[in-house]
């Protein structure tokens, strides 16, 4: 049976109860929520578990039922015909499992209590008959590049799995402010979790030498950790353009758009074919250079 909605676990919501985590995401009562997880109408990692079973960061959650939103005041999504057009236009690559969207700067991937439209939400324009698109990963909102769309639940499991055991080779591109130490190299500084210390690592090389003091680097992520690169470049001493989370001058964040490009990916798909795919540098990054 296909799942009709699939949600991956973030960090965020680590450790939190599956009944308060599915409560947060579907809005329906907890009385017909436990209900349905004793029915297998909700699973998770394709196991029934209940609701006081503590969720884990990349668990995958699969949906098999419609739920009717309870808050009759909550508004439906409306999603403009101009938004629809850019989705639709944003698909630059598909097979029968997965397909491959270019995300535009200023979309999140998903919604939150101040966002009103997301990339999740946008996926029911990309729905076929065969086809039941499902986020696998994330791009932060102001980050534009390659984002991995599965078509189906087995898809779904397969990228989680690939995206977990760093099967992916990703590759951003970013203007910096200020010069790295070294041409190339890797940085390896921990990056704080759930009030703890992880390890992260990214390669990087400057690609590039910019008017004003500033940088092109290619850079590959070794680790999946939030805001991992933006970061990195921050701790160093070479933070991103546009970046107003991570900054350290005026300098850096007089531009609207953040300088942060998911530019390729490379993996194995579920037919044990190797898969490249790339994209050109969005408009604000060729206007800038």
């Amino acid at each position: 049976m296909e799942s009709i909605k699939t949600i991956i676990v973030d960090s965020a919501s680590n450790g939190v109860r599956l009944d308060k985590f599915l409560k947060e995401k579907l809005d329906i009562p907890f009385s017909l929520l436990h209900k349905e997880l004793r029915k297998k109408s909700i699973k998770i990692n394709n196991k029934k578990k209940l609701g006081s079973y503590r969720v884990k960061q990349d668990d995958i959650v699969d949906v098999f039922k419609e739920f009717k939103i309870i808050n009759e005041h909550k508004p439906s999504i409306k999603i403009p015909k101009i938004i629809k057009r850019k989705i639709k236009n944003s698909l630059i690559f598909q097979s029968d499992d997965f397909m491959v969207i270019n995300k535009w700067a200023g979309i999140p991937c998903q919604r939150g209590s101040k966002i009103k439209l997301s990339i999740d939400d946008l996926l029911q324009c990309l729905k076929t008959k065969d086809s039941h698109p499902k986020l696998v990963h994330r791009l932060d909102k102001e980050t534009t590049g390659l984002l991995i769309i599965a078509k189906n639940s087995n898809s779904a499991r397969y990228f989680h799995k690939i995206f977990s055991n760093q099967k992916i080779k990703k590759t951003y591109y970013a203007i910096v402010y200020k010069k790295p130490q070294h041409r190339e190299g890797i940085l390896n500084d921990v990056l704080p979790k759930n009030k703890k210390n992880v390890s992260a690592l990214t390669k990087y090389q400057i690609t590039k030498k910019l008017p004003g003091g500033n940088f092109l680097l290619k850079l590959n992520p070794q680790s999946g950790r939030k805001h991992q690169i933006r970061q990195h470049c921050f701790i160093n001493g070479f933070p991103i353009l546009g970046d107003k989370k991570y900054s350290i001058e005026r300098n850096q964040t007089k531009f609207s758009n953040l300088f942060l490009h998911a530019g390729a990916v490379e993996f194995t798909d579920m037919n044990n074919k190797k898969v490249k795919i790339e994209t050109e540098l969005p408009d604000h990054f060729i206007k800038y250079l």
